[in-house]
C-alpha cells in the first residue's frame, strides 16, 4: 500500500506542476459563481434550485469528466513518451500496483475538486433563496417538493393483453391493419389502448391504487403530483377534483391548472398504518375537454424518504464514482494506445455520452421493431405519389440488424455512465436510495476498474517499452 501511495503522491506533484489543477479550479469556481448570475430562471424558486443542482453540478461534472480522462491517458501514455515510465518499469513494484497508484491520484484530485465545487453550489443556493424576493408560501412549498428527497410510488399498469388482442382482430376485420410483422405493431396498438384507458372523458373520473411500502412509518405530508394533456387546443385551463383515501382517512381538494403543466398537490399530516391509497381524479369538464394521462407517469404519488442534505451528499457520492469509473477508463486507455490514440478515443466516448439518450432508446426496442422502423429506410428509392413504398431488401434489413446490435452492446457496455438521472431526480426532490448508492459503488468504484487495472497489468507486463535515450 506504501508503494501505490508513493506513486500517487509523485502523479499529484506532477500534476500541481503543470498548473493543469488551478485552471480546472478557476472553471469550476466559474460554474458555480458565475453561472448562476448568467442564467435566467423562470421565477421560481423551482427554477432557480434547478439551475444550481442540474446546470451547475452538471456543467462541473462534465469539465472534472474531460479532465479525468485527458488525465488517466497522460498518466501512462504520455509518461511512456516522454520516456519517464520506463524509468518506473525497471524498480521492484508489481504493474498492477503503479496502475492503481495512477488511478488513486485522480481519485484524491476528484474527490478535493467534487467537494469544494459541491459546497459552492450548496451555499449560492442557499444565498440566492434568501435574497430572492420569493414569498414565504413559495419557499415552503419548495423545500416540500424540491428541497426535499421523495420516495415516487407508481400505481401498476393494467393487463391489456385481452384489449390488445381484440384491438388487432378489429382491425384486420376492417382491413385497416398495417403490412408489418404482428411483433412490430404490438407495442404501438398496447399504447393506443392504454391511452384509451387514462383518458378522463368530461364529467368521468379515474382511479389510481397503490401499494404503500410496508414498514413502520410516522404520519406525514403525501403529494400528489399529476400531468395531464387536453384535447381542447390553446391554452384552457382545466377544473378538476382529487380525492385521496389512505385507509379510512380521506381528503378531496380543488385544481384548477393548465394542461401540460405538472401539477403538485399536498395533502399533510396523512396517518401512516395504511396498505394501499387510492387518488380518485375527475374531470369537472371545463370547456368539455377530455384529459389525457401518461400511463406510466400521469398521476404519481410521492412521500417523504429522508433529508435533502442526505441526498445531496448522495447525488455528490454518485457523480464521484462516475468519476472514478472514468479515471480507471482513462488510465486504461493511456495503457492500451499511445497518446493521441487515447485521445480521441476519449472524444469518441463522450460524443457516445452524449447521445445516451437515442442510444438508450433506440437499445431497449425488441429487434424486430427496430429492424421493421429502420430497413425501410435503405430501400433507395424514391415513391412517388400514393405508390407504396417497396419492401426492404434483405441487405437493408441485415444492415438494420446490425445496426441494432451495435446499438444494444454500446447500451450494455456504457449502461452504467448512460442511464445516469442523478442530478434530474436531485433536482425534482426524488429519493436517492442508499441501496443503489451502495450497488454503484460496487460496480462503478470497484469491480469494473479492477477488470481495467487487470487488463493494464497484463498490458504492462507484456508491451515492449522503449528505453529512455541515453544523454
Amino acid at each position: 500500500m506504501s508503494q501505490i501511495a508513493a506513486i500517487a503522491l509523485l502523479a499529484l506533484r506532477h500534476v500541481f506542476r503543470s498548473r493543469v489543477v488551478l485552471v480546472l479550479a478557476a472553471l469550476l469556481a466559474a460554474a458555480a459563481f458565475l453561472l448562476p448570475l448568467g442564467l435566467r430562471s423562470d421565477g421560481t424558486p423551482e427554477g432557480l434550485i434547478r439551475i444550481h443542482l442540474v446546470y451547475v453540478l452538471g456543467l462541473a461534472s462534465f469539465l472534472l469528466t474531460l479532465a479525468t480522462l485527458w488525465s488517466g491517458c497522460a498518466a501512462i501514455a504520455q509518461e511512456a513518451d516522454e520516456k519517464t515510465l520506463q524509468l518506473l518499469l525497471v524498480k521492484p513494484v508489481s504493474r498492477l500496483r503503479i496502475w492503481l497508484g495512477k488511478w488513486l491520484a485522480l481519485l484524491l484530485l476528484n474527490a478535493g475538486l467534487l467537494a469544494l465545487v459541491g459546497a459552492a453550489a450548496a451555499a449560492t443556493l442557499h444565498v440566492q433563496l434568501r435574497r430572492g424576493g420569493f414569498a414565504p408560501e413559495a419557499l415552503a412549498a419548495a423545500r416540500q417538493t424540491t428541497l426535499a428527497a421523495l420516495e415516487t410510488l407508481r400505481a401498476p399498469l393494467p393487463d391489456v393483453a385481452a384489449d390488445v388482442r381484440a384491438e388487432i382482430e378489429r382491425l384486420r376485420a376492417a382491413d385497416r391493419l398495417p403490412d408489418a410483422p404482428e411483433a412490430a405493431l404490438l407495442p404501438s396498438i398496447r399504447r393506443t389502448v392504454l391511452a384509451r384507458r387514462y383518458a378522463v372523458a368530461p364529467g368521468a373520473s379515474r382511479r389510481w391504487t397503490f401499494d404503500l411500502p410496508a414498514g413502520p412509518a410516522a404520519a406525514g405530508p403525501l403529494l400528489v403530483q399529476f400531468r395531464c394533456d387536453s384535447s381542447v387546443l390553446g391554452a384552457a385551463d382545466f377544473d378538476s377534483v382529487l380525492d385521496l383515501q389512505v385507509g379510512e382517512w380521506r381528503a378531496t381538494r380543488s385544481v384548477r391548472a393548465m394542461p401540460g403543466n405538472p401539477q403538485t398537490v399536498v395533502f399533510p399530516d396523512v396517518p401512516a398504518g395504511a396498505a394501499q391509497a387510492a387518488v380518485e381524479f375527475r374531470n369537472r369538464g371545463t370547456h368539455g375537454a377530455t384529459l389525457f394521462f401518461d400511463p406510466a407517469d400521469g398521476l404519481v404519488l410521492r412521500r417523504p424518504a429522508g433529508t435533502f442534505a442526505g441526498n445531496y451528499l448522495r447525488a455528490l457520492a454518485q457523480l464521484y464514482l462516475r468519476l472514478a469509473l472514468f479515471a480507471a477508463i482513462g488510465v486504461a486507455l493511456g495503457t492500451l494506445f499511445s497518446m493521441p490514440v487515447a485521445t480521441f478515443l476519449t472524444l469518441v466516448l463522450i460524443l457516445v455520452l452524449q447521445l445516451s439518450g437515442f442510444i438508450s432508446a433506440a437499445a431497449q426496442v425488441d429487434r424486430a421493431t427496430f429492424v421493421a422502423n429502420v430497413a425501410p429506410f435503405g430501400h433507395g428509392g424514391h415513391v412517388h405519389g400514393d405508390a407504396a413504398p417497396p419492401a426492404p431488401s434483405q441487405l437493408a434489413r441485415a444492415a438494420a440488424a446490425g445496426l441494432f446490435y451495435a446499438y444494444r452492446a454500446t447500451y450494455l457496455t456504457l449502461r452504467p455512465l448512460l442511464e445516469d438521472r442523478t442530478l434530474d431526480d436531485l433536482a425534482t426532490g426524488t429519493w436517492l436510495p442508499p441501496r443503489a448508492l451502495a450497488r454503484n459503488a460496487v460496480q462503478q468504484g470497484l469491480l469494473l476498474p479492477l477488470l481495467l487495472g487487470l487488463l493494464s497489468a497484463a498490458v504492462l507486463r507484456t508491451r515492449e517499452w522503449a528505453l529512455p535515450t541515453p544523454s
